[in-house]
């Protein structure tokens, strides 16, 4: 097709958001947005706007995985709450605070519907929506301009993105300056797109915290692991971040990740990523999000061949992963008990994030030759009244103890792989803070594992 015709469907598919949410059929039953940077703001105003009006004849269900606070509010009016059933296989701050506004209007407003969390893998979350529903009827995203051949970009949201989009009966895109063109296997053309907007808005980014003592500790135990060469994941908060931190010592590294971050975007800055001794991608970042606390880290992803952004389905894949040599994962927990069992999505029963990508990389990483998989926090929360090492788990499982090998904390790091229960709660209990070191050790032998 002659890049003039790209132009010429370009204009005929160019319309308002409110005209763009027009083209949805009255009847739709299940309707899925971009995550993270991915989720379209003007389209999701216009969405909203249209549900609160009673534009849907039945009650759609709605995917809608994390995204910023000003997009995730535009949920909270009651009258939208009323009018489509919201779904979240992840539950961040923003979502938490919805679901919290949702129980406390349902007091004065019976009829509305309160958004539901599901429980999935992050390497399975599409193929939880199939399994739910079959396909979407449509997909609304953000994506970069269109490039001279007819191509958009999912830019830095490859996540369940691309699956459902080309699997929706219809795809309607917002088109911002502001997303980078990445490369991988999410170009959406022109010919696919039912409807397109043109809005530029500021990408997501994340408040930068200030790491604590602790934070430092743990990544040095856990830098100490790294070797040359290894193919890095990290996931969310101050260890991992720390941790990135300390890999400037390192040379040749690959990064296969779930979140491509500020650390990891600083390693690949500073010549410490090389990406050269990977089995898979060679030369090439991988990931399935990306998301920084600096708008400008998002201009270096534009155009750089280098940047390979992928699904879920394949980034956190197990077996994918264990492809590439000295994997090394690090990831956070909420709790873990004598056994081995891992806490890492909810705090007494209630859920407040979600499984993620957790195990999906514990076990890719474990199963890399000469890979590694660790799972690290401080040994304590509240102020240092209350410890992350528990007798036992009395929480929601996110990975299994089978599952577990090195534990983090700021007293120390552990391999539990090949220990026997027992000796499982000796070295947990010595990376437990000293003042709970005598209580717990009592509770291991009430279990008889000490």
């Amino acid at each position: 097709m002659p890049a003039e015709n790209y132009d010429q469907l370009y204009k005929q598919k160019l319309t308002s958001a409110d005209e763009a949410i027009k083209t949805l059929a009255r009847d739709t039953k299940l309707i899925t947005f971009g995550c993270y940077c991915g989720t379209p703001p003007r389209l999701t105003r216009a969405f909203c706007e249209a549900a609160a009006a009673g534009y849907f004849r039945d009650t759609p269900d709605v995917y809608l995985l994390r995204s910023r606070k000003e997009i995730v509010d535009q949920f909270s009016n009651v009258d939208v709450l009323k009018q489509i059933k919201l779904l979240c296989p992840f539950l961040g701050g923003s979502f938490r605070h919805l679901a919290d506004r949702a129980k406390e209007l349902r007091q004065s407003h019976p009829d509305l519907i309160i958004p539901h969390y599901l429980p999935e893998h992050f390497s399975l979350y599409a193929r939880g929506v199939f399994a739910r529903h079959g396909k979407p009827n449509v997909h609304l995203f953000q994506v970069s301009p269109m490039d001279e051949h007819g191509y958009f970009s999912f830019g830095v949201d490859g996540s369940m993105s691309i699956p459902l989009a080309f699997e929706a009966g219809q795809i309607i895109i917002e088109a911002n300056q502001h997303m980078p063109r990445t490369f991988g296997s999410g170009l959406v053309h022109i010919s696919q797109v039912s409807a397109l907007i043109e809005h530029n808005s500021d990408l997501m980014v994340l408040p930068k915290k200030v790491p604590s003592p602790e934070d430092h500790k743990i990544a040095e135990f856990v830098a100490e692991l790294v070797p040359d060469h290894a193919c890095i994941q990290l996931g969310i908060g101050g260890v991992p971040n720390e941790v990135g931190k300390r890999l400037k010592t390192k040379s040749d590294l690959g990064i296969h990740t779930e979140m491509l971050g500020d650390t990891l975007f600083e390693l690949i800055q500073a010549g410490n990523v090389s990406n050269r001794y990977k089995q898979l991608n060679v030369g090439h970042t991988v990931f399935n999000i990306a998301l920084f606390s600096n708008h400008d880290y998002y201009a270096f992803l534009d155009n750089n061949p280098t940047m390979a952004c992928h699904p879920a389905h394949y980034v956190n894949n197990p077996h994918i992963i264990a492809q590439n040599d000295r994997m090394v994962s690090v990831n956070s927990f909420v709790e873990i008990d004598l056994f081995g069992q891992v806490a890492s999505e909810s705090i007494n029963w209630r859920q407040i994030s979600g499984s993620g990508g957790q195990l999906d990389f514990v076990r890719g990483a474990f199963r890399s030759k000469e890979g590694i998989a660790v799972l690290a926090a401080h040994s304590t929360a509240k102020n240092g009244s209350i410890s992350k090492i528990v007798p036992r788990l009395q929480n929601i499982v996110t990975t299994p103890r089978n599952d577990v090998s090195y534990v983090a904390t700021e007293y120390g790091c552990a391999n539990l792989f090949g220990m026997s229960t027992s000796e499982r709660a000796h070295a947990l209990i010595e990376l437990a803070a000293p003042q709970f070191r005598d209580e717990l050790r009592e509770e291991a032998k009430k279990l008889t594992i000490y």
